[in-house]
C-alpha cells in the first residue's frame, strides 16, 4: 500500500484574488441587522480582514483599501498615496489605517458577534475571522490546486483528497522499501539503493 504525502491545509487557488479576498456576501449572515453594523462601502460586503480610518472611523476590507491606493491619483507631500473615504470624501494616506488589531475592543466584540454561513454550502458557521480561516483553509469543499509539480489539476479538496490522490502520476509518494519519497509515475523505475545514496551525499 502507497504511503501519499498530501498537505491537509492545502490553500484556497483563489486566494489573493480581489473578486475572492474582499468582503462576504451579506446573504451569508445569520442575522441579517448585523449588516447594518459591519458594511464595507466598497464592494458592500462583511470586511474581510477590516480596516478601519483613523480620522473619521468608517471601516473597509482590507484588500479593497489596498485596491484604491493602487489606482491612487493624488500624493501627499512625502509621496505616499491619497485617496477619499467612500463614506464621508474624508482625503487620507495609508498612515491613516488601521488593522483589526488596533480596532477599540467593544468593536472587536461586534464584529466577532457576527456569524456567517460558508459560502461553499458546508454546514459551517463562525465569525468573519473563523469563516476566512475556513474557506482558505480548512473546508472540504474549497477550490485547491493539486500541490505535485507539474500538475494543473483543480478541484474540491476533497475530490482532490479521495479521489485525485490515489491516480495523480505526479504525487510525491513514500516508498515502502527505502521510505524515501518519489514521484508516483517514477515508481516503477525507482531505484532504492541510488535514491539512498543520492540521499546520503545531499542529492535531491
Amino acid at each position: 500500500m502507497e504511503s501519499r504525502i498530501l498537505p491537509a491545509d492545502l490553500p484556497n487557488c483563489k486566494l489573493n484574488d480581489y473578486n475572492y479576498e474582499q468582503g462576504f456576501d451579506e446573504q451569508l449572515l445569520i442575522i441579517s441587522e448585523f449588516a447594518d453594523c459591519f458594511s464595507c462601502p466598497i464592494c458592500h460586503g462583511i470586511p474581510r480582514n477590516p480596516m478601519i480610518i483613523k480620522k473619521c472611523g468608517h471601516f473597509f476590507c482590507e484588500c479593497c483599501i489596498e485596491k484604491q491606493f493602487e489606482a491612487a491619483n493624488l500624493q501627499d507631500i512625502d509621496g505616499r498615496g491619497v485617496i477619499q473615504c467612500a463614506v464621508c470624501k474624508w482625503h487620507f494616506n495609508e498612515m491613516s489605517v488601521l488593522p483589526f488589531e488596533s480596532f477599540y475592543t467593544a468593536m472587536k466584540k461586534v464584529y466577532h458577534l457576527v456569524r456567517l454561513r460558508c459560502p461553499n454550502g458546508c454546514p459551517f458557521i463562525g465569525d468573519p475571522q473563523e469563516l476566512d480561516r475556513h474557506q482558505s483553509f480548512q473546508c472540504d469543499l474549497r477550490e485547491v490546486r493539486c500541490p505535485s509539480i507539474g500538475c494543473e489539476v483543480t478541484m474540491p479538496f476533497h475530490q482532490l483528497r479521495d479521489e485525485h490522490v490515489a491516480v495523480c502520476p505526479k504525487l510525491m509518494i513514500y516508498c515502502e522499501s527505502c521510505l524515501l519519497p518519489v514521484k508516483r509515475e517514477q515508481l516503477k523505475e525507482h531505484n532504492c539503493k541510488e535514491r539512498m545514496a543520492a540521499a546520503i551525499k545531499g542529492i535531491s
